[in-house]
């Protein structure tokens, strides 16, 4: 229960040469901090180690190394019984998740309902808690440095670059983060890993066995948890992955013998088919399409989300 007066903080006051992003380190003290408000930008906190309890009017909620949440404008919330509580706060105006027409959607990527889904109204919103593990947050470290040093040093390009890599990350880190209630379950960190060896070159002969070599399980045990935790089988999702590289590479104007290579589906008559039943057209009535501006990448890759839920 909130007995004191919330402090206000706005982009004015806060981020003054900074433009519209700000990625701090901060300190508080044993005891806690006060209350405080984000009038006019939202604060996406990434927990890097220790743990703290996280207070709103609504409620509170312990937090630990891993955790990810997000405040949007106007929340009022604290921090209490601070135990070597070391985390990014990423502060932001909402106009940065405005890609207008870079044709960039960051509602398609699977942890933008967790992360924005926010719970309670008014000034007690904030998302559920998500996590994201060792491995993720190593790499989102360096990108949320590079972000902390061009708002900090201003050297010539900082703002083209700082509001670069912010998408980089928040891209990542839709891509990355779990709801923390799901964490419990010790497979989907390990289906996470080989998900994404799969995104990083689909075109790989990968086979059941040897993705589940890869954690350790045996094919059948893998193949079950794959299939729990992403909705369809793991030779499904991989053949998601390279039909969806192929409705892209299918802008350029090379042959449709070369795309399928490229795309990991060496017969082109098997390709051909496989996009005709995912899309309703052949592959060179796409490339006819694409062309002449009558359909969008977007309307295909909707249809072939990797995912089995969309």
């Amino acid at each position: 229960m909130k007995t004191d007066i919330p402090k206000s903080l706005s982009l004015k006051n806060l981020f003054k040469g900074a433009g519209l992003l700000k990625v701090e380190m901060p300190n508080y003290h044993a005891m806690g901090n006060k209350w405080h408000r984000h009038e006019d930008f939202y604060e996406l906190v990434i927990v890097c180690s220790g743990s703290a309890r996280i207070e709103t009017g609504a409620g509170s909620e312990r937090v630990h190394a891993g955790n990810v949440f997000l405040f949007p404008d106007r929340t009022v919330h604290r921090y209490t019984e601070i135990k070597n509580f070391r985390h990014y706060n990423v502060l932001f105006h909402s106009s940065l998740l405005d890609t207008g027409k870079a044709e960039i959607d960051l509602k398609n990527l699977p942890g933008y309902g967790n992360l924005f889904g926010f719970v309670n109204s008014g000034e007690n919103r904030h998302s559920k808690l998500n996590s994201v593990d060792d491995e993720a947050q190593a790499k989102l470290i360096p990108i949320l440095e590079t972000i902390r040093n061009e708002t900090t040093l201003w050297l010539p390009g900082w703002r083209e670059n700082a509001y670069f890599e912010f998408m980089r990350m928040m891209v990542f880190l839709l891509r990355s983060c779990v709801p923390a209630d799901h964490v419990s379950d010790p497979n989907l960190f390990p289906i996470g890993q080989v998900i994404r060896m799969l995104e990083k070159d689909c075109t790989k002969n990968y086979t059941l066995r040897q993705m589940a070599e890869t954690v350790n399980m045996s094919p059948s045990c893998f193949r079950h948890h794959f299939t729990e935790i992403t909705g369809i089988p793991p030779g499904q999702y991989l053949l998601n992955l390279r039909l969806r590289k192929a409705v892209l590479l299918l802008n350029f104007p090379n042959s449709i013998e070369e795309i399928a290579a490229l795309s990991g589906i060496p017969d082109s008559n098997y390709f051909a088919r496989l996009i005709r039943k995912r899309t309703g057209f052949s592959p060179k009535e796409l490339q006819r399409k694409y062309f002449a501006q009558e359909i969008s990448v977007e309307e295909l890759l909707d249809k072939l989300m990797p995912a089995g839920k969309k």
